[in-house]
């Protein structure tokens, strides 16, 4: 198999089946697999997947075990040279998967390949912050320090050497970690425009705002501890917590009870430190 397409679903149904018409109706002479592995849904999306019309490998969890540990699990199951992981709520242009495929072609350097994310109105999505959206308004590939999970293309050598997504985040972070993870190893990251996908965005925790707020924080805590030594994130827990001061005071005062919870459960991570794993 030349590819094996990961997409973590978690109440993907407003989505998932519009996903998966495009991927199926890509232009592409290789052939792929697609592995969706559902992180315990509550929306109904899993009879959609089970009837979808298309020839693809359910794995259902029992209970949600993280967007990391979904798509490691996809890949342990799944047997081709490159790995595709994609969003349950993103939609690929016909030849973006075969765009996708070539530029690995004499690239051997390469680590991952991703494609231009636009928005449902078609504007432009930066990786990242949008501070940095200019970087991906060009037209030739580039190479570039980070991409965003929702839609990554990497070899499966490359992949199982870097030891897959750290499972250590739940949610958020994790594509930041794998890209660095991968650029310690020597390879590249690079940005391709010629190839384009449009991402909904945000549809997995739009009803989990308290959980949200604390692990894309959590995640940006064991970042900093895994990568930057443990004086940088004394510092930055310290920075940190006083930052966070004011946002919770903030939010208790206009009502806002549950992000007042998060940046109250965020503070009391910054004094403890213990930040690995969610259980």
């Amino acid at each position: 198999m030349d590819l094996s397409i990961i997409i973590v679903n978690y109440n993907g149904a407003p989505f998932i089946q519009g996903c998966l018409d495009s991927v199926f109706g890509s232009h592409t002479h290789h052939g792929y697999e697609v592995i969706i592995v559902d992180n315990a849904s509550r929306d109904g999306s899993v009879p959609i997947l089970r009837a979808c019309g298309h020839p693809i490998t359910l794995i259902e969890n029992a209970t949600n075990v993280g967007f990391s540990a979904a798509n490691n699990q996809g890949v342990a199951q799944s047997t081709g040279r490159y790995i595709f992981l994609l969003n349950n709520d993103t939609v690929v242009e016909s030849d973006t998967i075969q765009c996708l495929l070539d530029y690995f072609t004499g690239h051997s350097d390469v680590g991952i390949v991703a494609p231009q994310l636009l928005n449902r109105d078609g504007s432009l999505q930066g990786h990242g912050s949008g501070l940095m959206k200019w970087r991906y308004s060009g037209k030739k590939a580039i190479e570039v320090s980070f991409v965003t999970g929702a839609a990554m293309m990497v070899s499966r050598e490359v992949y199982l050497r870097v030891g897959g997504l750290d499972e250590n985040y739940f949610f958020y972070n994790e594509d930041l970690d794998f890209c660095k993870m991968i650029q310690k190893l020597g390879y590249s990251i690079i940005y391709l425009p010629s190839a384009r996908l449009t991402h909904f965005g945000g549809l997995s925790t739009a009803t989990r705002k308290r959980e949200s707020i604390v692990e894309g924080y959590r995640g940006g805590l064991y970042f900093c501890k895994k990568h930057y030594g443990s004086s940088v994130y004394i510092l930055y827990r310290f920075i940190l917590f006083f930052d966070l001061i004011p946002r919770y005071l903030m939010n208790r005062i206009f009502g806002r009870d549950q992000s007042a919870l998060a940046y109250l459960d965020i503070m009391k991570l910054t004094i403890l430190g213990e930040v690995g794993r969610r259980v």
